[in-house]
């Protein structure tokens, strides 16, 4: 279902940590000069790729020793912004959204427990640690927020719906303002050997890592997970106007359904609705649209039916919408995805240039309709809307529309 059109959101600041470094613009210059943060790594003789953040984490004690990775990411990504400080606590929401809880975590307390079942003596911390709030409750302690703390576990579209629940939030009036975003982190070997057995990672042979993950490329042959956490701090008109700040960008609609069909087979269908509802909670037609950030994974049947489902709410004008991901530069954050993506679109309308889909080479002849990006992106000058997918596992679909006032 999609919003009612109320109060206006505005996104005023953001914080960005991914593979391809630490903060928007630094994200933004290495998607412009072509870079990839993917790296190759074997998982028990499948040979992939994955997104390893490599920056140092800007997360201070007492955190670090009771935590999961994926908090620290999140905490990293916060840390880039005010936090909105300044704000009554009880008119502050948050709302994150979350992969899989605690991968680091489990994965080293179950190396200790099964090392020597005996003398084993796990950490009090390991249930409070791995708890899909965790990452919530803890960037609500730690910035004061009072108003509401939601987490969104919603697999790769989950903080896709954090951002829509922050919207719903603030235009019913039940808070002024927002921290929201996503964050995850599950590049261990238990997580990446279970991944590889669904036979959807990239299977890189022979291939430059920067080819990895090839999204709409007839050779594509799986995803490439990553790590990495973003965040948003959105803030209502009226309140903003009052304080005198300004804003990088304005969040105008929101789409959500559900497929009720398959655990991991998409639905042409959903994906449409999610995308129509979008549109009209942000009173836009399709053609409206300067750049659809897609989701985009490099499966053959996700990228197949994502396109499948652009082609019906587009018709007639499929080519005069450029579609890419940064996937296949920075892999696919999975939980921290939707977040990620909406952050590098804010960038995107900042710089008026679209990023192409970095290692597509020869794109598939399904796809001959659409305006693939590649080389070096495209610059548009009157880029004014983007719309940003994310659709997860259990059939759940979000989409965004993030407009340059």
């Amino acid at each position: 279902m999609g919003l009612a059109r109320g109060a206006q959101i505005y996104i005023t600041e953001v914080g960005l940590t991914c593979a391809l470094g630490r903060g928007l613009n630094v994200v933004m210059d290495a998607l412009q000069a072509n870079e990839c943060g993917l790296s190759l790594h074997d998982v028990h003789g499948y040979p992939t790729a994955v997104g390893r953040v490599n920056t140092v984490l800007n997360v201070e004690e007492p955190f670090l020793s009771t935590r999961d990775r994926s908090t620290h990411l999140a905490l990293d990504a916060v840390a880039q912004t005010s936090g909105l400080r300044g704000y009554d606590p009880h008119r502050i929401g948050l709302f994150w959204g979350v992969g899989l809880a605690g991968a680091h975590w489990i994965e080293s307390t179950y190396e200790q427990y099964f090392s020597d079942l005996a003398a084993s003596r796990l950490s009090p911390w390991t249930v409070p640690a791995i708890m899909p709030n965790a990452t919530a409750s803890t960037l609500a302690m730690k910035y004061g927020v009072r108003g509401a703390c939601w987490t969104t576990a919603n697999a790769c579209a989950s903080s896709a719906l954090a951002i829509g629940q922050a919207m719903q939030a603030i235009q019913s009036g039940h808070v002024d303002a927002a921290i929201v975003g996503g964050s995850d982190a599950m590049l261990v070997p238990g997580m990446l050997h279970a991944w590889a057995r669904m036979r959807v990672l990239a299977r890189v042979v022979d291939k430059d890592v920067s080819l990895a993950c090839q999204p709409f490329d007839q050779n594509r042959n799986g995803l490439c997970l990553a790590e990495g956490a973003a965040c948003l701090l959105i803030e209502k008109g009226d309140v903003l106007q009052r304080q005198g700040r300004k804003a990088l960008a304005r969040l105008s609609g929101f789409g959500q359904s559900c497929d009720a069909m398959d655990l991991t087979e998409p639905s042409v269908s959903g994906q449409v609705h999610a995308m129509q509802q979008a549109l009209k909670h942000a009173g836009l037609q399709p053609g409206d649209i300067g750049y659809l950030n897609a989701h985009a994974t490099g499966t053959r049947n996700g990228d197949r039916v994502e396109m499948m489902a652009v082609n019906k709410v587009w018709g007639q004008a499929t080519n005069q919408c450029p579609v890419s991901t940064v996937k296949s530069a920075l892999g696919h954050t999975m939980g921290a995805a939707g977040a990620i993506e909406a952050v590098i679109c804010v960038g995107i309308l900042a710089r008026k240039w679209v990023p192409p889909t970095l290692a597509l080479v020869t794109p598939d002849s399904e796809f001959e309709d659409r305006w693939l990006p590649a080389g070096h992106g495209v610059d548009m000058p009157e880029l004014t809307h983007v719309m940003s997918n994310s659709f997860g596992f259990g059939g759940t679909n979000a989409s965004l529309v993030i407009t340059k006032e």
